[in-house]
């Protein structure tokens, strides 16, 4: 479902930059987009256990998934940076997944 979910919002997306559609329906349609990628990227934070990180996915996403575990992340180049207190910062890319054991988040690289 999440597939279909992010075609649906790229075709959108791409009716969208047509020329021949009104500014109006350029936004409904830009709107719509951003809602089923926001459903695909809340869907991925359901398990409160781990959460993978995508380039599809919606900025403030992870960061609000860190942030209800005590950390702070921030966006960059590649990937995130995430911190809690005066604890070491952790690097973590596209593609890797965060998981959270209770007490802390480590990075499980999958690449």
């Amino acid at each position: 479902m999440s597939t279909t979910l992010l075609n649906l919002a790229d075709a959108y997306e791409s009716e969208a930059r047509r020329m021949w559609i009104s500014q109006r329906d350029r936004w409904a349609l830009r709107d719509s987009a951003s809602l089923f990628r926001r459903m695909v990227c809340n869907r991925k934070t359901a398990d409160p256990s781990k959460l993978e990180l995508d380039l599809s996915m919606l900025l403030d996403v992870a960061e609000r998934w860190c942030r209800q575990h005590g950390y702070r992340a921030v966006v960059g180049h590649g990937g995130y940076i995430l911190q809690r207190g005066d604890e070491p910062a952790i690097v973590a890319r596209f593609g890797d997944t965060l998981l959270w054991n209770g007490q802390r988040i480590t990075v499980e690289a999958n690449h």
